[in-house]
């Protein structure tokens, strides 16, 4: 079988394509240029220099284009419209399963792999699975909800059971040079979580002054823009409200920010569109209260949920009430180790 691998002049992606060699595929790697900048540069630099040691084939596709419309143009809008959003599961979705699998196809090539930490499984009825990783400190299944069977089904995940230690012993044994690259961060666009500065820049516009409100609607104060705050925020509002308040909603046509106590952040249900659901589970939740675990942000810990599907559109009901659910976020929902799919917080 021929692969393409993702190499994103990190230590995951060169590992992955090493093992691949090791246990026979023919590999080839690739860089995805998405935008410009000295550190994307080195990125590409390395990622070519991986493909030299290893002796593989070595292509740089330029996909910002495709990058700036279908991310770039998403996080600022999202923003702006009141929204906290997700950019690593629409460049997954897009990019580096979208844009990337369809170079690799015809580079012909039949399967691409990337260094993510996951596991893809089929089962007796002849579907793939996307599963956590052994790693589940690393586990980024959370982030890849929304494959498809074909996506799955061409779709390597190398890394699956190990861990970083791991990766790097490997990466040291076969003398490639990134053994000790750090891992990257947060945003990869973003420069230490400067979100606003990017955003200022990248549409040209500031943000539109507008009001703090109580839940009951009346003024308390101005804030410099509804995309500087986000769902259960405390610190950094700049007004003294006399009491601890938390950021509730925003409503971007008012450009209001709603304020309110702790208790007003908890709620038992939630919303979700942009839906993906496994075929092996639909017709379970569309019948309505199907009971699973969720999650409706990265860094939490699973939550028994019920969830229903009402034509493109998630309902779900958590058993207990939960804090600060931020439209925009991601929700997935899992049947132990199996990623069922998720949504989009609405």
């Amino acid at each position: 079988m021929k692969v393409l691998v993702g190499l994103s002049g990190g230590v995951d992606s060169a590992v992955a394509a090493s093992i691949l060699l090791e246990a026979g595929y023919e590999v080839g790697g690739a860089y995805m240029r998405m935008c410009q900048g000295a550190g994307k540069m080195s990125d590409s630099t390395d990622a070519r220099k991986v493909a030299d040691l290893l002796q593989i084939p070595f292509y740089e596709l330029d996909v910002q284009d495709v990058f700036r419309k279908e991310v770039l143009d998403y996080f600022t809008q999202s923003y702006r419209a009141g929204l906290t959003p997700n950019p690593c599961v629409r460049c997954n979705e897009k990019l580096k399963f979208g844009a990337f699998l369809k170079a690799a196809e015809e580079f012909g090539y039949d399967a691409i792999a990337t260094g993510h930490y996951a596991r893809i499984t089929r089962g007796e009825d002849g579907l793939y699975r996307l599963q956590k990783a052994d790693n589940r400190e690393k586990d980024q299944s959370y982030f890849l909800y929304h494959l498809t069977q074909e996506q799955l089904g061409k779709s390597i995940f190398p890394l699956a059971s190990l861990d970083k230690e791991q990766i790097r012993e490997k990466a040291r044994a076969i003398g490639i040079h990134v053994a000790e690259k750090k891992d990257s961060q947060d945003i990869c666009f973003v420069e230490q979580g400067k979100y606003i500065e990017f955003i200022e820049a990248y549409t040209g516009e500031t943000p539109i002054p507008g009001e703090f409100v109580d839940t009951e609607g009346n003024f308390l104060g101005r804030h410099k823009g509804i995309e500087r705050y986000t769902i259960g925020q405390r610190k950094g509002v700049e007004v003294a409200f006399g009491k601890p308040m938390y950021v509730v909603s925003k409503d971007a046509e008012s450009r209001r920010v709603v304020m309110g106590d702790h208790a007003d952040l908890m709620t038992t249900t939630l919303h979700a569109e942009r839906v993906r659901i496994h075929p092996a589970y639909e017709a379970l939740i569309r019948e309505g209260n199907y009971a699973c675990l969720g999650r409706h942000r990265y860094g939490q810990k699973e939550i028994p949920v019920r969830v229903s599907l009402d034509g493109d559109r998630l309902h779900i009901q958590f058993e207990t009430p939960q804090r600060a659910v931020t439209p925009g976020q991601i929700l997935v929902l899992f049947d132990g180790d199996t990623v069922i799919g998720g949504g989009e917080i609405c």
